[in-house]
């Protein structure tokens, strides 16, 4: 737990010393000062070894998260490591989602940058893309180089081209989002989630290079994070890197079983820059109450697919204000090859968005 930058971590030595005993949370809370506590056991049956962990808040006793973990124990070794990994990548979201909560309920705790960044990052989660920014502007006016809100705000601002797509603003936003992402990384370049939002930014801008290098710095930095593998297998999907792109991004989701939408979708994406329709399409398709662009990347699915009529009637119901075009140009934009431009842009003209000119490269097999 000690690769999260933002989390003070007990040493090991110290936590040791309760293995075996009863364990009153709140007491160790109070004594190490600690907000949360992870527990856990090992059983060994046979050939097979079991993990249970639990994360609990330290003040209240409630269970903030809990997992089993079952597997064949033929390495203790990589048996070990799977596990390690499994339970970092799922403390990720469960540990960032507590603290809010926990600073929300406290009346004592004062408006802070990092307090708006969850709040932000909760807002999202919950689909109100509006109120995340709002958060996120919050934090950047109570600390101006704070590198984690500069750099969520990078990536806020590139999604707001997506899920709003207009041809008067989204230049501006775009330009937006790159400054807040340059700002970012000169404020910190040390930081995974703040490279990874960073990269994610950039790949929605188009800046394929810069996306590839910030998310591989990231990926040195924190490999078994879920948010850096998953934003690097999708980076590296749109780079044409296709068959490694989608086992990244297969391998972030299997750990997280509680990913936010844009989650699925970016797994979605990663399928069908791989040519895997079918895939594609049950992974748009987990996605409920989804927001208009993400139906859209299930109609160029479906189109895809030869099932033009049900992907035409997606294409027919955008909400007002929503530019098609343009939202299919900055899809195509973001792939590094002419042949996904192209699968791309033909996704989107059999489901009937008026292209009105845009180039659709000379496509041929990957």
């Amino acid at each position: 737990m000690s690769r999260f930058k933002d989390l003070a971590v007990v040493a090991r030595n110290t936590a040791s010393t309760y293995k075996g005993s009863f364990v009153d949370v709140a007491e160790i809370g109070r004594k190490w000062g600690a907000d949360f506590v992870v527990e856990g056991s090992i059983r060994l049956a046979g050939s097979r070894i079991r993990a249970t962990v639990q994360l609990v808040d330290a003040q209240t006793g409630a269970h903030v998260f809990a997992e089993k973990f079952d597997r064949e124990v033929t390495d203790i070794f990589a048996v070990q490591d799977e596990i390690v990994e499994c339970i970092t990548g799922r403390l990720f979201f469960s540990l960032r989602d507590a603290a809010g909560a926990k600073r929300d309920k406290s009346p004592t705790t004062s408006v802070s940058a990092y307090t708006s960044w969850l709040k932000s990052h909760a807002a999202w989660r919950n689909g109100d893309e509006q109120l995340a920014r709002q958060h996120m502007q919050e934090a950047i006016r109570i600390d101006p180089n704070y590198a984690p809100a500069l750099a969520a705000l990078a990536l806020l601002y590139a999604y707001w081209r997506f899920s709003e797509p207009s041809l008067s603003t989204d230049a501006q936003r775009d330009q937006q989002a790159q400054q807040f992402a340059r700002q970012a990384i000169a404020a910190d370049k040390n930081n995974p989630y703040v490279l990874t939002s960073v990269a994610a930014c950039f790949a929605m801008s188009a800046q394929i290079a810069e996306a590839m290098r910030y998310s591989e710095m990231a990926m040195t930095m924190s490999p078994r994070d879920v948010n850096v593998l998953l934003a690097r297998g999708w980076i590296m999907s749109f780079a044409g890197r296709h068959r490694e792109g989608l086992e990244l991004a297969k391998r972030a989701c299997k750990l997280e079983p509680l990913l936010p939408p844009a989650f699925v979708s970016s797994l979605g994406d990663c399928y069908y820059l791989a040519r895997e329709l079918d895939a594609a399409l049950a992974a748009y398709r987990t996605l409920i109450d989804a927001p208009y662009f993400f139906k859209l990347n299930e109609a160029c699915c479906l189109a895809q697919l030869g099932r033009v009529d049900e992907a035409r009637r997606i294409g027919q119901g955008a909400p007002e204000g929503f530019d098609t075009t343009v939202h299919a140009r900055i899809c195509a934009e973001m792939c590094a090859l002419d042949e996904d431009k192209a699968f791309v842009l033909e996704g989107y003209r059999l489901v009937g968005v008026p292209l009105n000119g845009l180039q659709q490269p000379s496509s041929s097999p990957t």
